[in-house]
């Protein structure tokens, strides 16, 4: 099923991926760390709007763009 399947998505999902457990186990092993307050908000909401919405899915978008035109380019000069 993922035979064939480029490298960078591979290091998409990664990066998707490894977010989302890095901040689950600090979440898990950190004592209160979810509910510090940050601008009267809960600091997971904070970093998992700024972060886990926004820039991690800008930056692998961006990634799956530019290599695909990357892509497209060498096979035209092929």
């Amino acid at each position: 099923m993922f035979k064939g399947m480029p490298k960078i998505f591979w290091i998409g999902m990664g990066t998707m991926y490894g977010y989302f457990f890095v901040f689950a186990i600090l979440e898990m092993t950190i004592p209160g760390f979810p509910l510090i307050r940050f601008l009267g908000i809960p600091f997971c909401y904070t970093y998992n709007l700024i972060l886990g919405c926004v820039l991690i899915n800008v930056l692998v978008v961006w990634l799956f763009v530019r290599s695909e035109e990357r892509r497209e380019r060498k096979g035209e000069q092929s």
